[in-house]
């Protein structure tokens, strides 16, 4: 009997130590979310009109959709996947985006390693802009990095589509006090929509954007 009870408890232990391991699993994959983190930065740099949106899919991508871009990933191998060896690719005739644009930031290449590494889950509805601080919003930590992942590819010195450039402060600087920057990015009337793709940026950043120029869009 005793020793029963025994082998009742260890497979009791057993059992949950399980489902709390299961449960740490899930969460590592969720860490990272697809519809947040990586799908709105690939449509920006990849999906404009002639490359890989739906109606051209160039190659025969389209990455407007998870189910396009997993056409370019294996999962459980980042380094392996297409879609970040054309990233890291050094050759201008085959590296993506093509030249002029600006490569890929490689924070954001980095994160979608992990993010394949990880299983390339298709995780969903993990924005919340409700918990959006915008009370100590810094250029460095918090406008740069957005800027970088979303429009430097067409808007750095070496490529500065329409004039504007934002791989620097003054470039910047420029656009946010005349007002291009939020009205491009919030998609105002009278201002070109930004990213091209059309689609927004995520609530949280374009909160952001805005606090920032409404203080006067300062060097910090």
């Amino acid at each position: 009997m005793k020793s029963a009870r025994i082998k009742g408890i260890l497979f009791c232990l057993a059992t949950i130590s399980f489902v709390q391991c299961t449960r740490r699993n899930e969460e590592d994959l969720k860490s990272i979310c697809f519809e947040s983190e990586i799908l709105p930065v690939i449509q920006a740099n990849c999906t404009n009109a002639g490359c890989h949106d739906a109606t051209t899919a160039a190659d025969g991508y389209d990455f407007t959709t998870y189910r396009g871009i997993m056409r370019a990933v294996k999962p459980g191998n980042g380094k392996g996947s297409k879609i970040i060896k054309v990233m890291l690719d050094n050759d201008d005739n085959d590296r993506m985006p093509p030249p002029p644009a600006a490569p890929m930031s490689r924070d954001f290449i980095d994160l979608m390693i992990q993010w394949i590494d990880r299983g390339a889950a298709n995780v969903a509805g993990c924005a919340d802009a409700t918990n959006c601080d915008t009370s100590d919003v810094s250029y460095t930590k918090d406008i740069q990095p957005v800027l970088q992942n979303y429009c430097v590819s067409c808007h750095s010195v070496s490529a500065p589509s329409g004039g504007v450039v934002l791989n620097t402060y003054q470039g910047v600087k420029t656009v946010a006090d005349n007002g291009r920057l939020v009205g491009s990015v919030f998609h105002l009337p009278g201002f070109y929509a930004m990213p091209p793709s059309g689609i927004k940026l995520p609530d949280c950043e374009l909160k952001k954007i805005r606090s920032w120029v409404n203080k006067g869009a300062p060097n910090n």
